[in-house]
């Protein structure tokens, strides 16, 4: 069984990275300093729980799932949207680019 301090930086850190954020953005969501974010992860500190609410607000996760020991429907859920969403946005950026190519020979 893991201390609530370990699983919350593992949690915290991997969604994340799940959702492409560094400790600043999320910083910036939560309303907090980057600092405390780091220290969060490195099990340095550990947050109120007003700051709770607000981190899991900001990763758009519920509280709970910040302690959650195994690999959760959210975290899953997440990672599918954020691989869709890369993939979207390549495929996009694919079709701009033949249609600026098809520009150039007109």
């Amino acid at each position: 069984m893991s201390d609530c301090r370990s699983l919350l930086a593992k949690n915290m850190k991997r969604y994340r990275e799940i959702l492409g954020l560094s400790q600043m953005a999320l910083a910036g969501r939560v309303g907090c300093s980057t600092t405390l974010i780091g220290n969060i992860e490195i099990k340095k500190r550990f947050p109120s729980a007003e700051n709770l609410d607000r981190i899991a607000a900001a990763l758009k996760i519920s509280p709970a799932d910040l302690f959650a020991e195994a690999e959760t429907a959210s975290m899953k859920t997440i990672e599918v949207k954020q691989s869709l969403k890369s993939q979207l946005e390549k495929r996009v950026l694919a079709v701009i680019g033949e249609v600026v190519d098809q520009q150039r020979v007109v």
